[in-house]
């Protein structure tokens, strides 16, 4: 088939993989609409890309590297992170310069919901960052990282296989990137998160999918639901190719949580967003949803 782009890389079972390749498809919709995703199962589910306009992955690469080197991020600089007084949050949103950069704005925290404790606006789920640690200096690392190297970045998050030779953090999105403790010879702090640089960028990338908003006082997201007491991703495998749009207002129904499984839907994973240490999270490996969960 004609612009059929099988991407090894991205394997759906791991939520940075699912993510990452959510992201590429948004990117995409902004050069051709016609770009659809879906994912093949071999010996896991994996990304395949259709109708991209791109006859091979290198080319991919090659226009990925591209327009990595010129992607504006104002989103990213107009405070040292998210968590901030709601009164700056609400002035940001008031003087927006782009579409993106307000859609990107709307996706990372929800107006009206303060922390009890500092009053700050309280961020998406996907803000799994603390401390040291801010998800705005995490994310312009790894954007320095990436613009280094990108046709080698973008190769290995895409074909693979994933090396973790770089020494920054996954902002929490990469189950492997978890450092448990009882696992290791040192403590988790006297050593290096290692991550997938492309993947985290283009994980990134997917956030205007997952919609957040206030409930009961609490931010919630689209993609985001309570199973067994816990906070989990959840996330649709489907064989049908889709383009953005339609992978946006699937997410948003959340249908796919619920035993539906129309539209191509193969299987559909969770995975457990895990607090720890004062605020840091990481999401834990992702399991099959079984249909009475």
């Amino acid at each position: 088939m004609a612009n059929r782009l099988v991407l090894s890389g991205l394997i759906a079972s791991n939520p940075l993989g699912a993510l990452a390749a959510y992201g590429l498809l948004r990117v995409l919709d902004e050069r051709c609409r016609s770009a659809r995703l879906c994912f093949e199962l071999r010996d896991d589910w994996i990304a395949v890309l259709e109708q991209s306009d791109f006859a091979s992955v290198d080319q991919l690469v090659q226009w990925l590297s591209d327009w990595i080197a010129t992607r504006e991020t104002p989103e990213l600089e107009w405070a040292e992170d998210v968590r901030v007084p709601p009164e700056q949050f609400r002035e940001k949103l008031s003087n927006v310069g782009s579409r993106l950069e307000g859609l990107f704005l709307a996706a990372m925290a929800a107006e009206g919901v303060v922390d009890k404790n500092k009053h700050l606006i309280k961020p998406s789920p996907l803000y799994m960052a603390s401390g040291q640690m801010t998800f705005f200096g995490g994310l312009r690392s790894i954007l320095a990282d990436l613009r280094k190297e990108p046709v080698r970045r973008f190769t290995e998050a895409l074909i693979g296989p994933w090396t973790y030779e770089a020494k920054l953090h996954s902002l929490g999105w990469d189950p492997a990137g978890e450092r448990l403790y009882a696992l290791r010879a040192r403590a988790p702090t006297a050593t290096n998160p290692v991550c997938v640089p492309a993947a985290v960028w283009l994980a990134y990338e997917s956030m205007p999918i997952f919609t957040v908003f206030a409930s009961g006082g609490r931010v919630a997201a689209s993609g985001f639901h309570r199973i067994n007491g816990q906070t989990c991703l959840v996330w649709p495998i489907f064989d049908r190719p889709i383009g953005y749009g339609e992978l946006k207002s699937m997410m948003r129904s959340g249908e796919y949580v619920s035993g539906c499984r129309r539209q191509g839907i193969r299987e559909v994973f969770r995975s457990v967003r895990y607090e720890y240490l004062q605020g840091y999270a990481v999401f834990r490996p992702a399991e099959v949803l079984r249909e009475q969960e």
